[in-house]
């Protein structure tokens, strides 16, 4: 019984793994093309600096500007520390010096603080006070590690760092949700019914053999191909596809007609429990493609150990 519930969880790992490696290639596509990246890190850089002006001259300085595609005025997808590090040392004394720091009054500064760190944090206090969200924390960075320019662009290129990690829950959560849709959309697409699979394997033993001899090959390649995991489910019996397509005779309004009337015929029972294994199905693939191998490679490694759970190994 603990075999068979182990070789179910394989089988079905091992078809999210692969509906998640393809998903997760359509969403890159996606994401690319619609440029998602770069959004996500203009909003983030935008958020950051608080100021237009200042998220302008970032684009244009010349340790950033290579990386912005001029034709689409876009931000980059990726900025790298040691670029936005060197562009911030020139931006903010030289944005202070544009708003009028001359008639700022001089704040006591760290006896043994570099001089251009502390024209930085000065130049940081002002724009601060002028309303510019970054500054405030730029100038209390530059006082704490205020010694050596090194110094602060260690300190500098952390705090970037850090922010940028946070914001990344961001583009994850939403990455995630995209990820979602279009699992619903392939599992309503290809028939993938977790409760129709997870009960095909149930009662059929040749199922949970297929999975059981392919789960540590598929755990340790982390490569799969759905097509052809669909091919050989599909040979021994694998519930997904929808049978009124099968046939390649049959016309496309021959198959759509034979498609509505299987549906019509279906109890609103049913198709209150095919909606919700194409939701399953879905949010299995919302976890993405390294869960599964992850789980794939625990769950062989417990099945190939010998001693089901609940006993123990004669000694």
């Amino acid at each position: 019984m603990m075999l068979t519930m182990l070789d179910v969880v394989l089988g079905l790992a091992i078809l999210f793994a692969a509906l998640s490696v393809f998903c997760s290639s359509v969403v890159e596509m996606l994401a690319a093309r619609s440029g998602l990246r770069g959004r996500f890190l203009r909003d983030s850089l935008f958020h950051l600096l608080g100021e237009e002006t200042l998220y302008r001259r970032l684009l244009q300085h010349p340790a950033v500007s290579h990386t912005v595609r001029h034709r689409s005025r876009s931000a980059p997808s990726y900025l790298a520390t040691e670029r936005f590090v060197a562009a911030m040392l020139d931006l903010i004394p030289a944005r202070a010096a544009a708003m009028g720091i001359s008639g700022f009054a001089e704040r006591p500064m760290p006896e043994n603080m570099d001089p251009v760190v502390a024209e930085f944090a000065r130049s940081a206090a002002f724009i601060g006070e002028c309303g510019i969200a970054v500054g405030d924390p730029l100038s209390r960075l530059a006082i704490r590690n205020g010694k050596s320019l090194d110094d602060l662009r260690k300190a500098l290129g952390d705090w970037f760092d850090s922010q940028m990690d946070r914001a990344g829950g961001w583009y994850k959560r939403n990455v995630q949700r995209l990820l979602f849709v279009v699992g619903l959309i392939v599992a309503v697409g290809l028939n993938v019914d977790t409760l129709q699979v997870a009960r095909g394997l149930a009662h059929d033993p040749a199922l949970r053999m297929l999975a059981s001899s392919q789960a540590q090959r598929v755990a340790s390649e982390r490569e799969i191909e759905l097509n052809a995991l669909l091919d050989a489910g599909r040979e021994r019996g694998l519930p997904v596809g929808y049978t009124c397509l099968a046939e390649p005779d049959r016309g496309v309004e021959d198959s759509f007609r034979l498609c509505l009337k299987q549906f019509h015929q279906t109890s609103w029972l049913e198709r209150a429990l095919k909606l919700l294994g194409f939701l399953l199905t879905a949010l299995s693939v919302s976890f993405g493609a390294p869960f599964w191998f992850d789980l794939l490679l625990k769950i062989s490694n417990l099945r190939s150990s010998g001693t089901p759970v609940g006993e123990k190994k004669n000694a």
